[in-house]
């Protein structure tokens, strides 16, 4: 199965969390379904409500709950998305011009704040305190995330578990609820609903590793953004943290003050990706992707074998083979 046939299997889930989506952006206030819609259909995948159905039809409950909570948590990604780029002072986002470049800081934020409680909201309307828990959960460990990271921008001393928490934080954290909350509304033990959690968690870091991966390597027409868009905001991910350990002084130091300075200068990006590649600092952090998601796969072992389960092998693989 490939994530073309995992798509298409859910086809009927994903137009029903998109039609939910939509009714979730109706509003007396006009500019926030414009801007959701701008965000919401700027080329996602839809990955974490995609996960949230094939662990609800996993574990037997695929039915409003799950669809409801599929447009939640894509609300609750969207919202991080929109706070991320009023931060970084992001241009594009996916290739198109980003909301707070169209719209202003002030707007994005807000709309962004509607959408977090609108989703907190929702979800109480559930009155599921598991799922309220986890959702609510994931939301604060997000902006710990995101906080931890802006506390690490431009320090080229970060280690490789300092990185690892923030990606825990910012990323994997709402992945893994989404497949906890599948578990949780299908009535699951708490051993298969910590499986669905940890596989979550697992595809979560690898996806991060990979998409921080890639901006020293895909192509830039692939990728919707100039490579290196990291190095120039100070932000030392997993390739150039590997490639400070393994350079000589006197290229550690070069980097360090290249990190230090957010050098968005074509010739030190040029410098540092001539190093990666002679370092091999990029399949450093692919391997490690690589583990996480063979860990991934080996959580779903409490599950019987069924299509659903196959679906969430599919995904995994999907991870790490995106164009490098």
């Amino acid at each position: 199965m490939t994530i073309t046939d995992v798509f298409e299997s859910y086809k009927n889930d994903l137009l029903r969390v998109e039609t939910q989506i939509q009714e979730g952006l109706l509003s007396r206030a006009v500019l926030i379904r414009q801007v959701g819609n701008y965000l919401l259909q700027g080329g996602g995948k839809r990955i974490r409500p995609l996960l949230l159905m094939i662990s609800a039809n996993l574990c037997g409950n695929p039915g409003p709950q799950a669809v409801n909570m599929a447009a939640m948590v894509e609300f609750i990604h969207t919202a991080s998305l929109l706070h991320d780029d009023v931060v970084d002072g992001a241009e594009t986002r996916r290739g198109q011009a980003a909301a707070n470049n169209l719209w202003g800081n002030q707007a994005t934020v807000l709309i962004g704040d509607f959408l977090y409680s609108k989703a907190l909201h929702d979800s109480v309307k559930l009155e599921n305190q598991a799922v309220l828990e986890s959702i609510s959960f994931a939301t604060q460990t997000m902006s710990e995330g995101e906080v931890l990271q802006l506390l690490k921008t431009g320090d080229p001393d970060i280690t490789e578990d300092e990185y690892m928490e923030i990606i825990e934080a910012k990323t994997a954290a709402l992945i893994s609820s989404a497949c906890r909350i599948g578990a949780i509304l299908g009535g699951m033990t708490r051993e298969k609903e910590d499986a669905l959690a940890g596989y979550g968690m697992d595809i979560g870091r690898a996806f991060q590793l990979l998409d921080d991966t890639l901006d020293y390597t895909a192509r830039e027409d692939k990728l919707g953004k100039a490579l290196g868009k990291d190095l120039g905001e100070g932000k030392p991910t997993l390739p150039l943290i590997h490639l400070i350990g393994n350079s000589a002084p006197e290229e550690a130091a070069k980097i360090r003050n290249i990190i230090q300075e957010q050098s968005q200068n074509r010739e030190d990006l040029e410098y540092i990706l001539s190093l990666m590649r002679e370092r091999r600092s990029a399949e450093y952090a692919v391997n490690r992707a690589e583990s996480y998601i063979e860990r991934a796969k080996g959580r779903l072992s409490v599950f019987p074998a069924s299509p659903h389960k196959d679906a969430l092998y599919a995904v995994a693989d999907y991870v790490v083979e995106r164009e490098m």
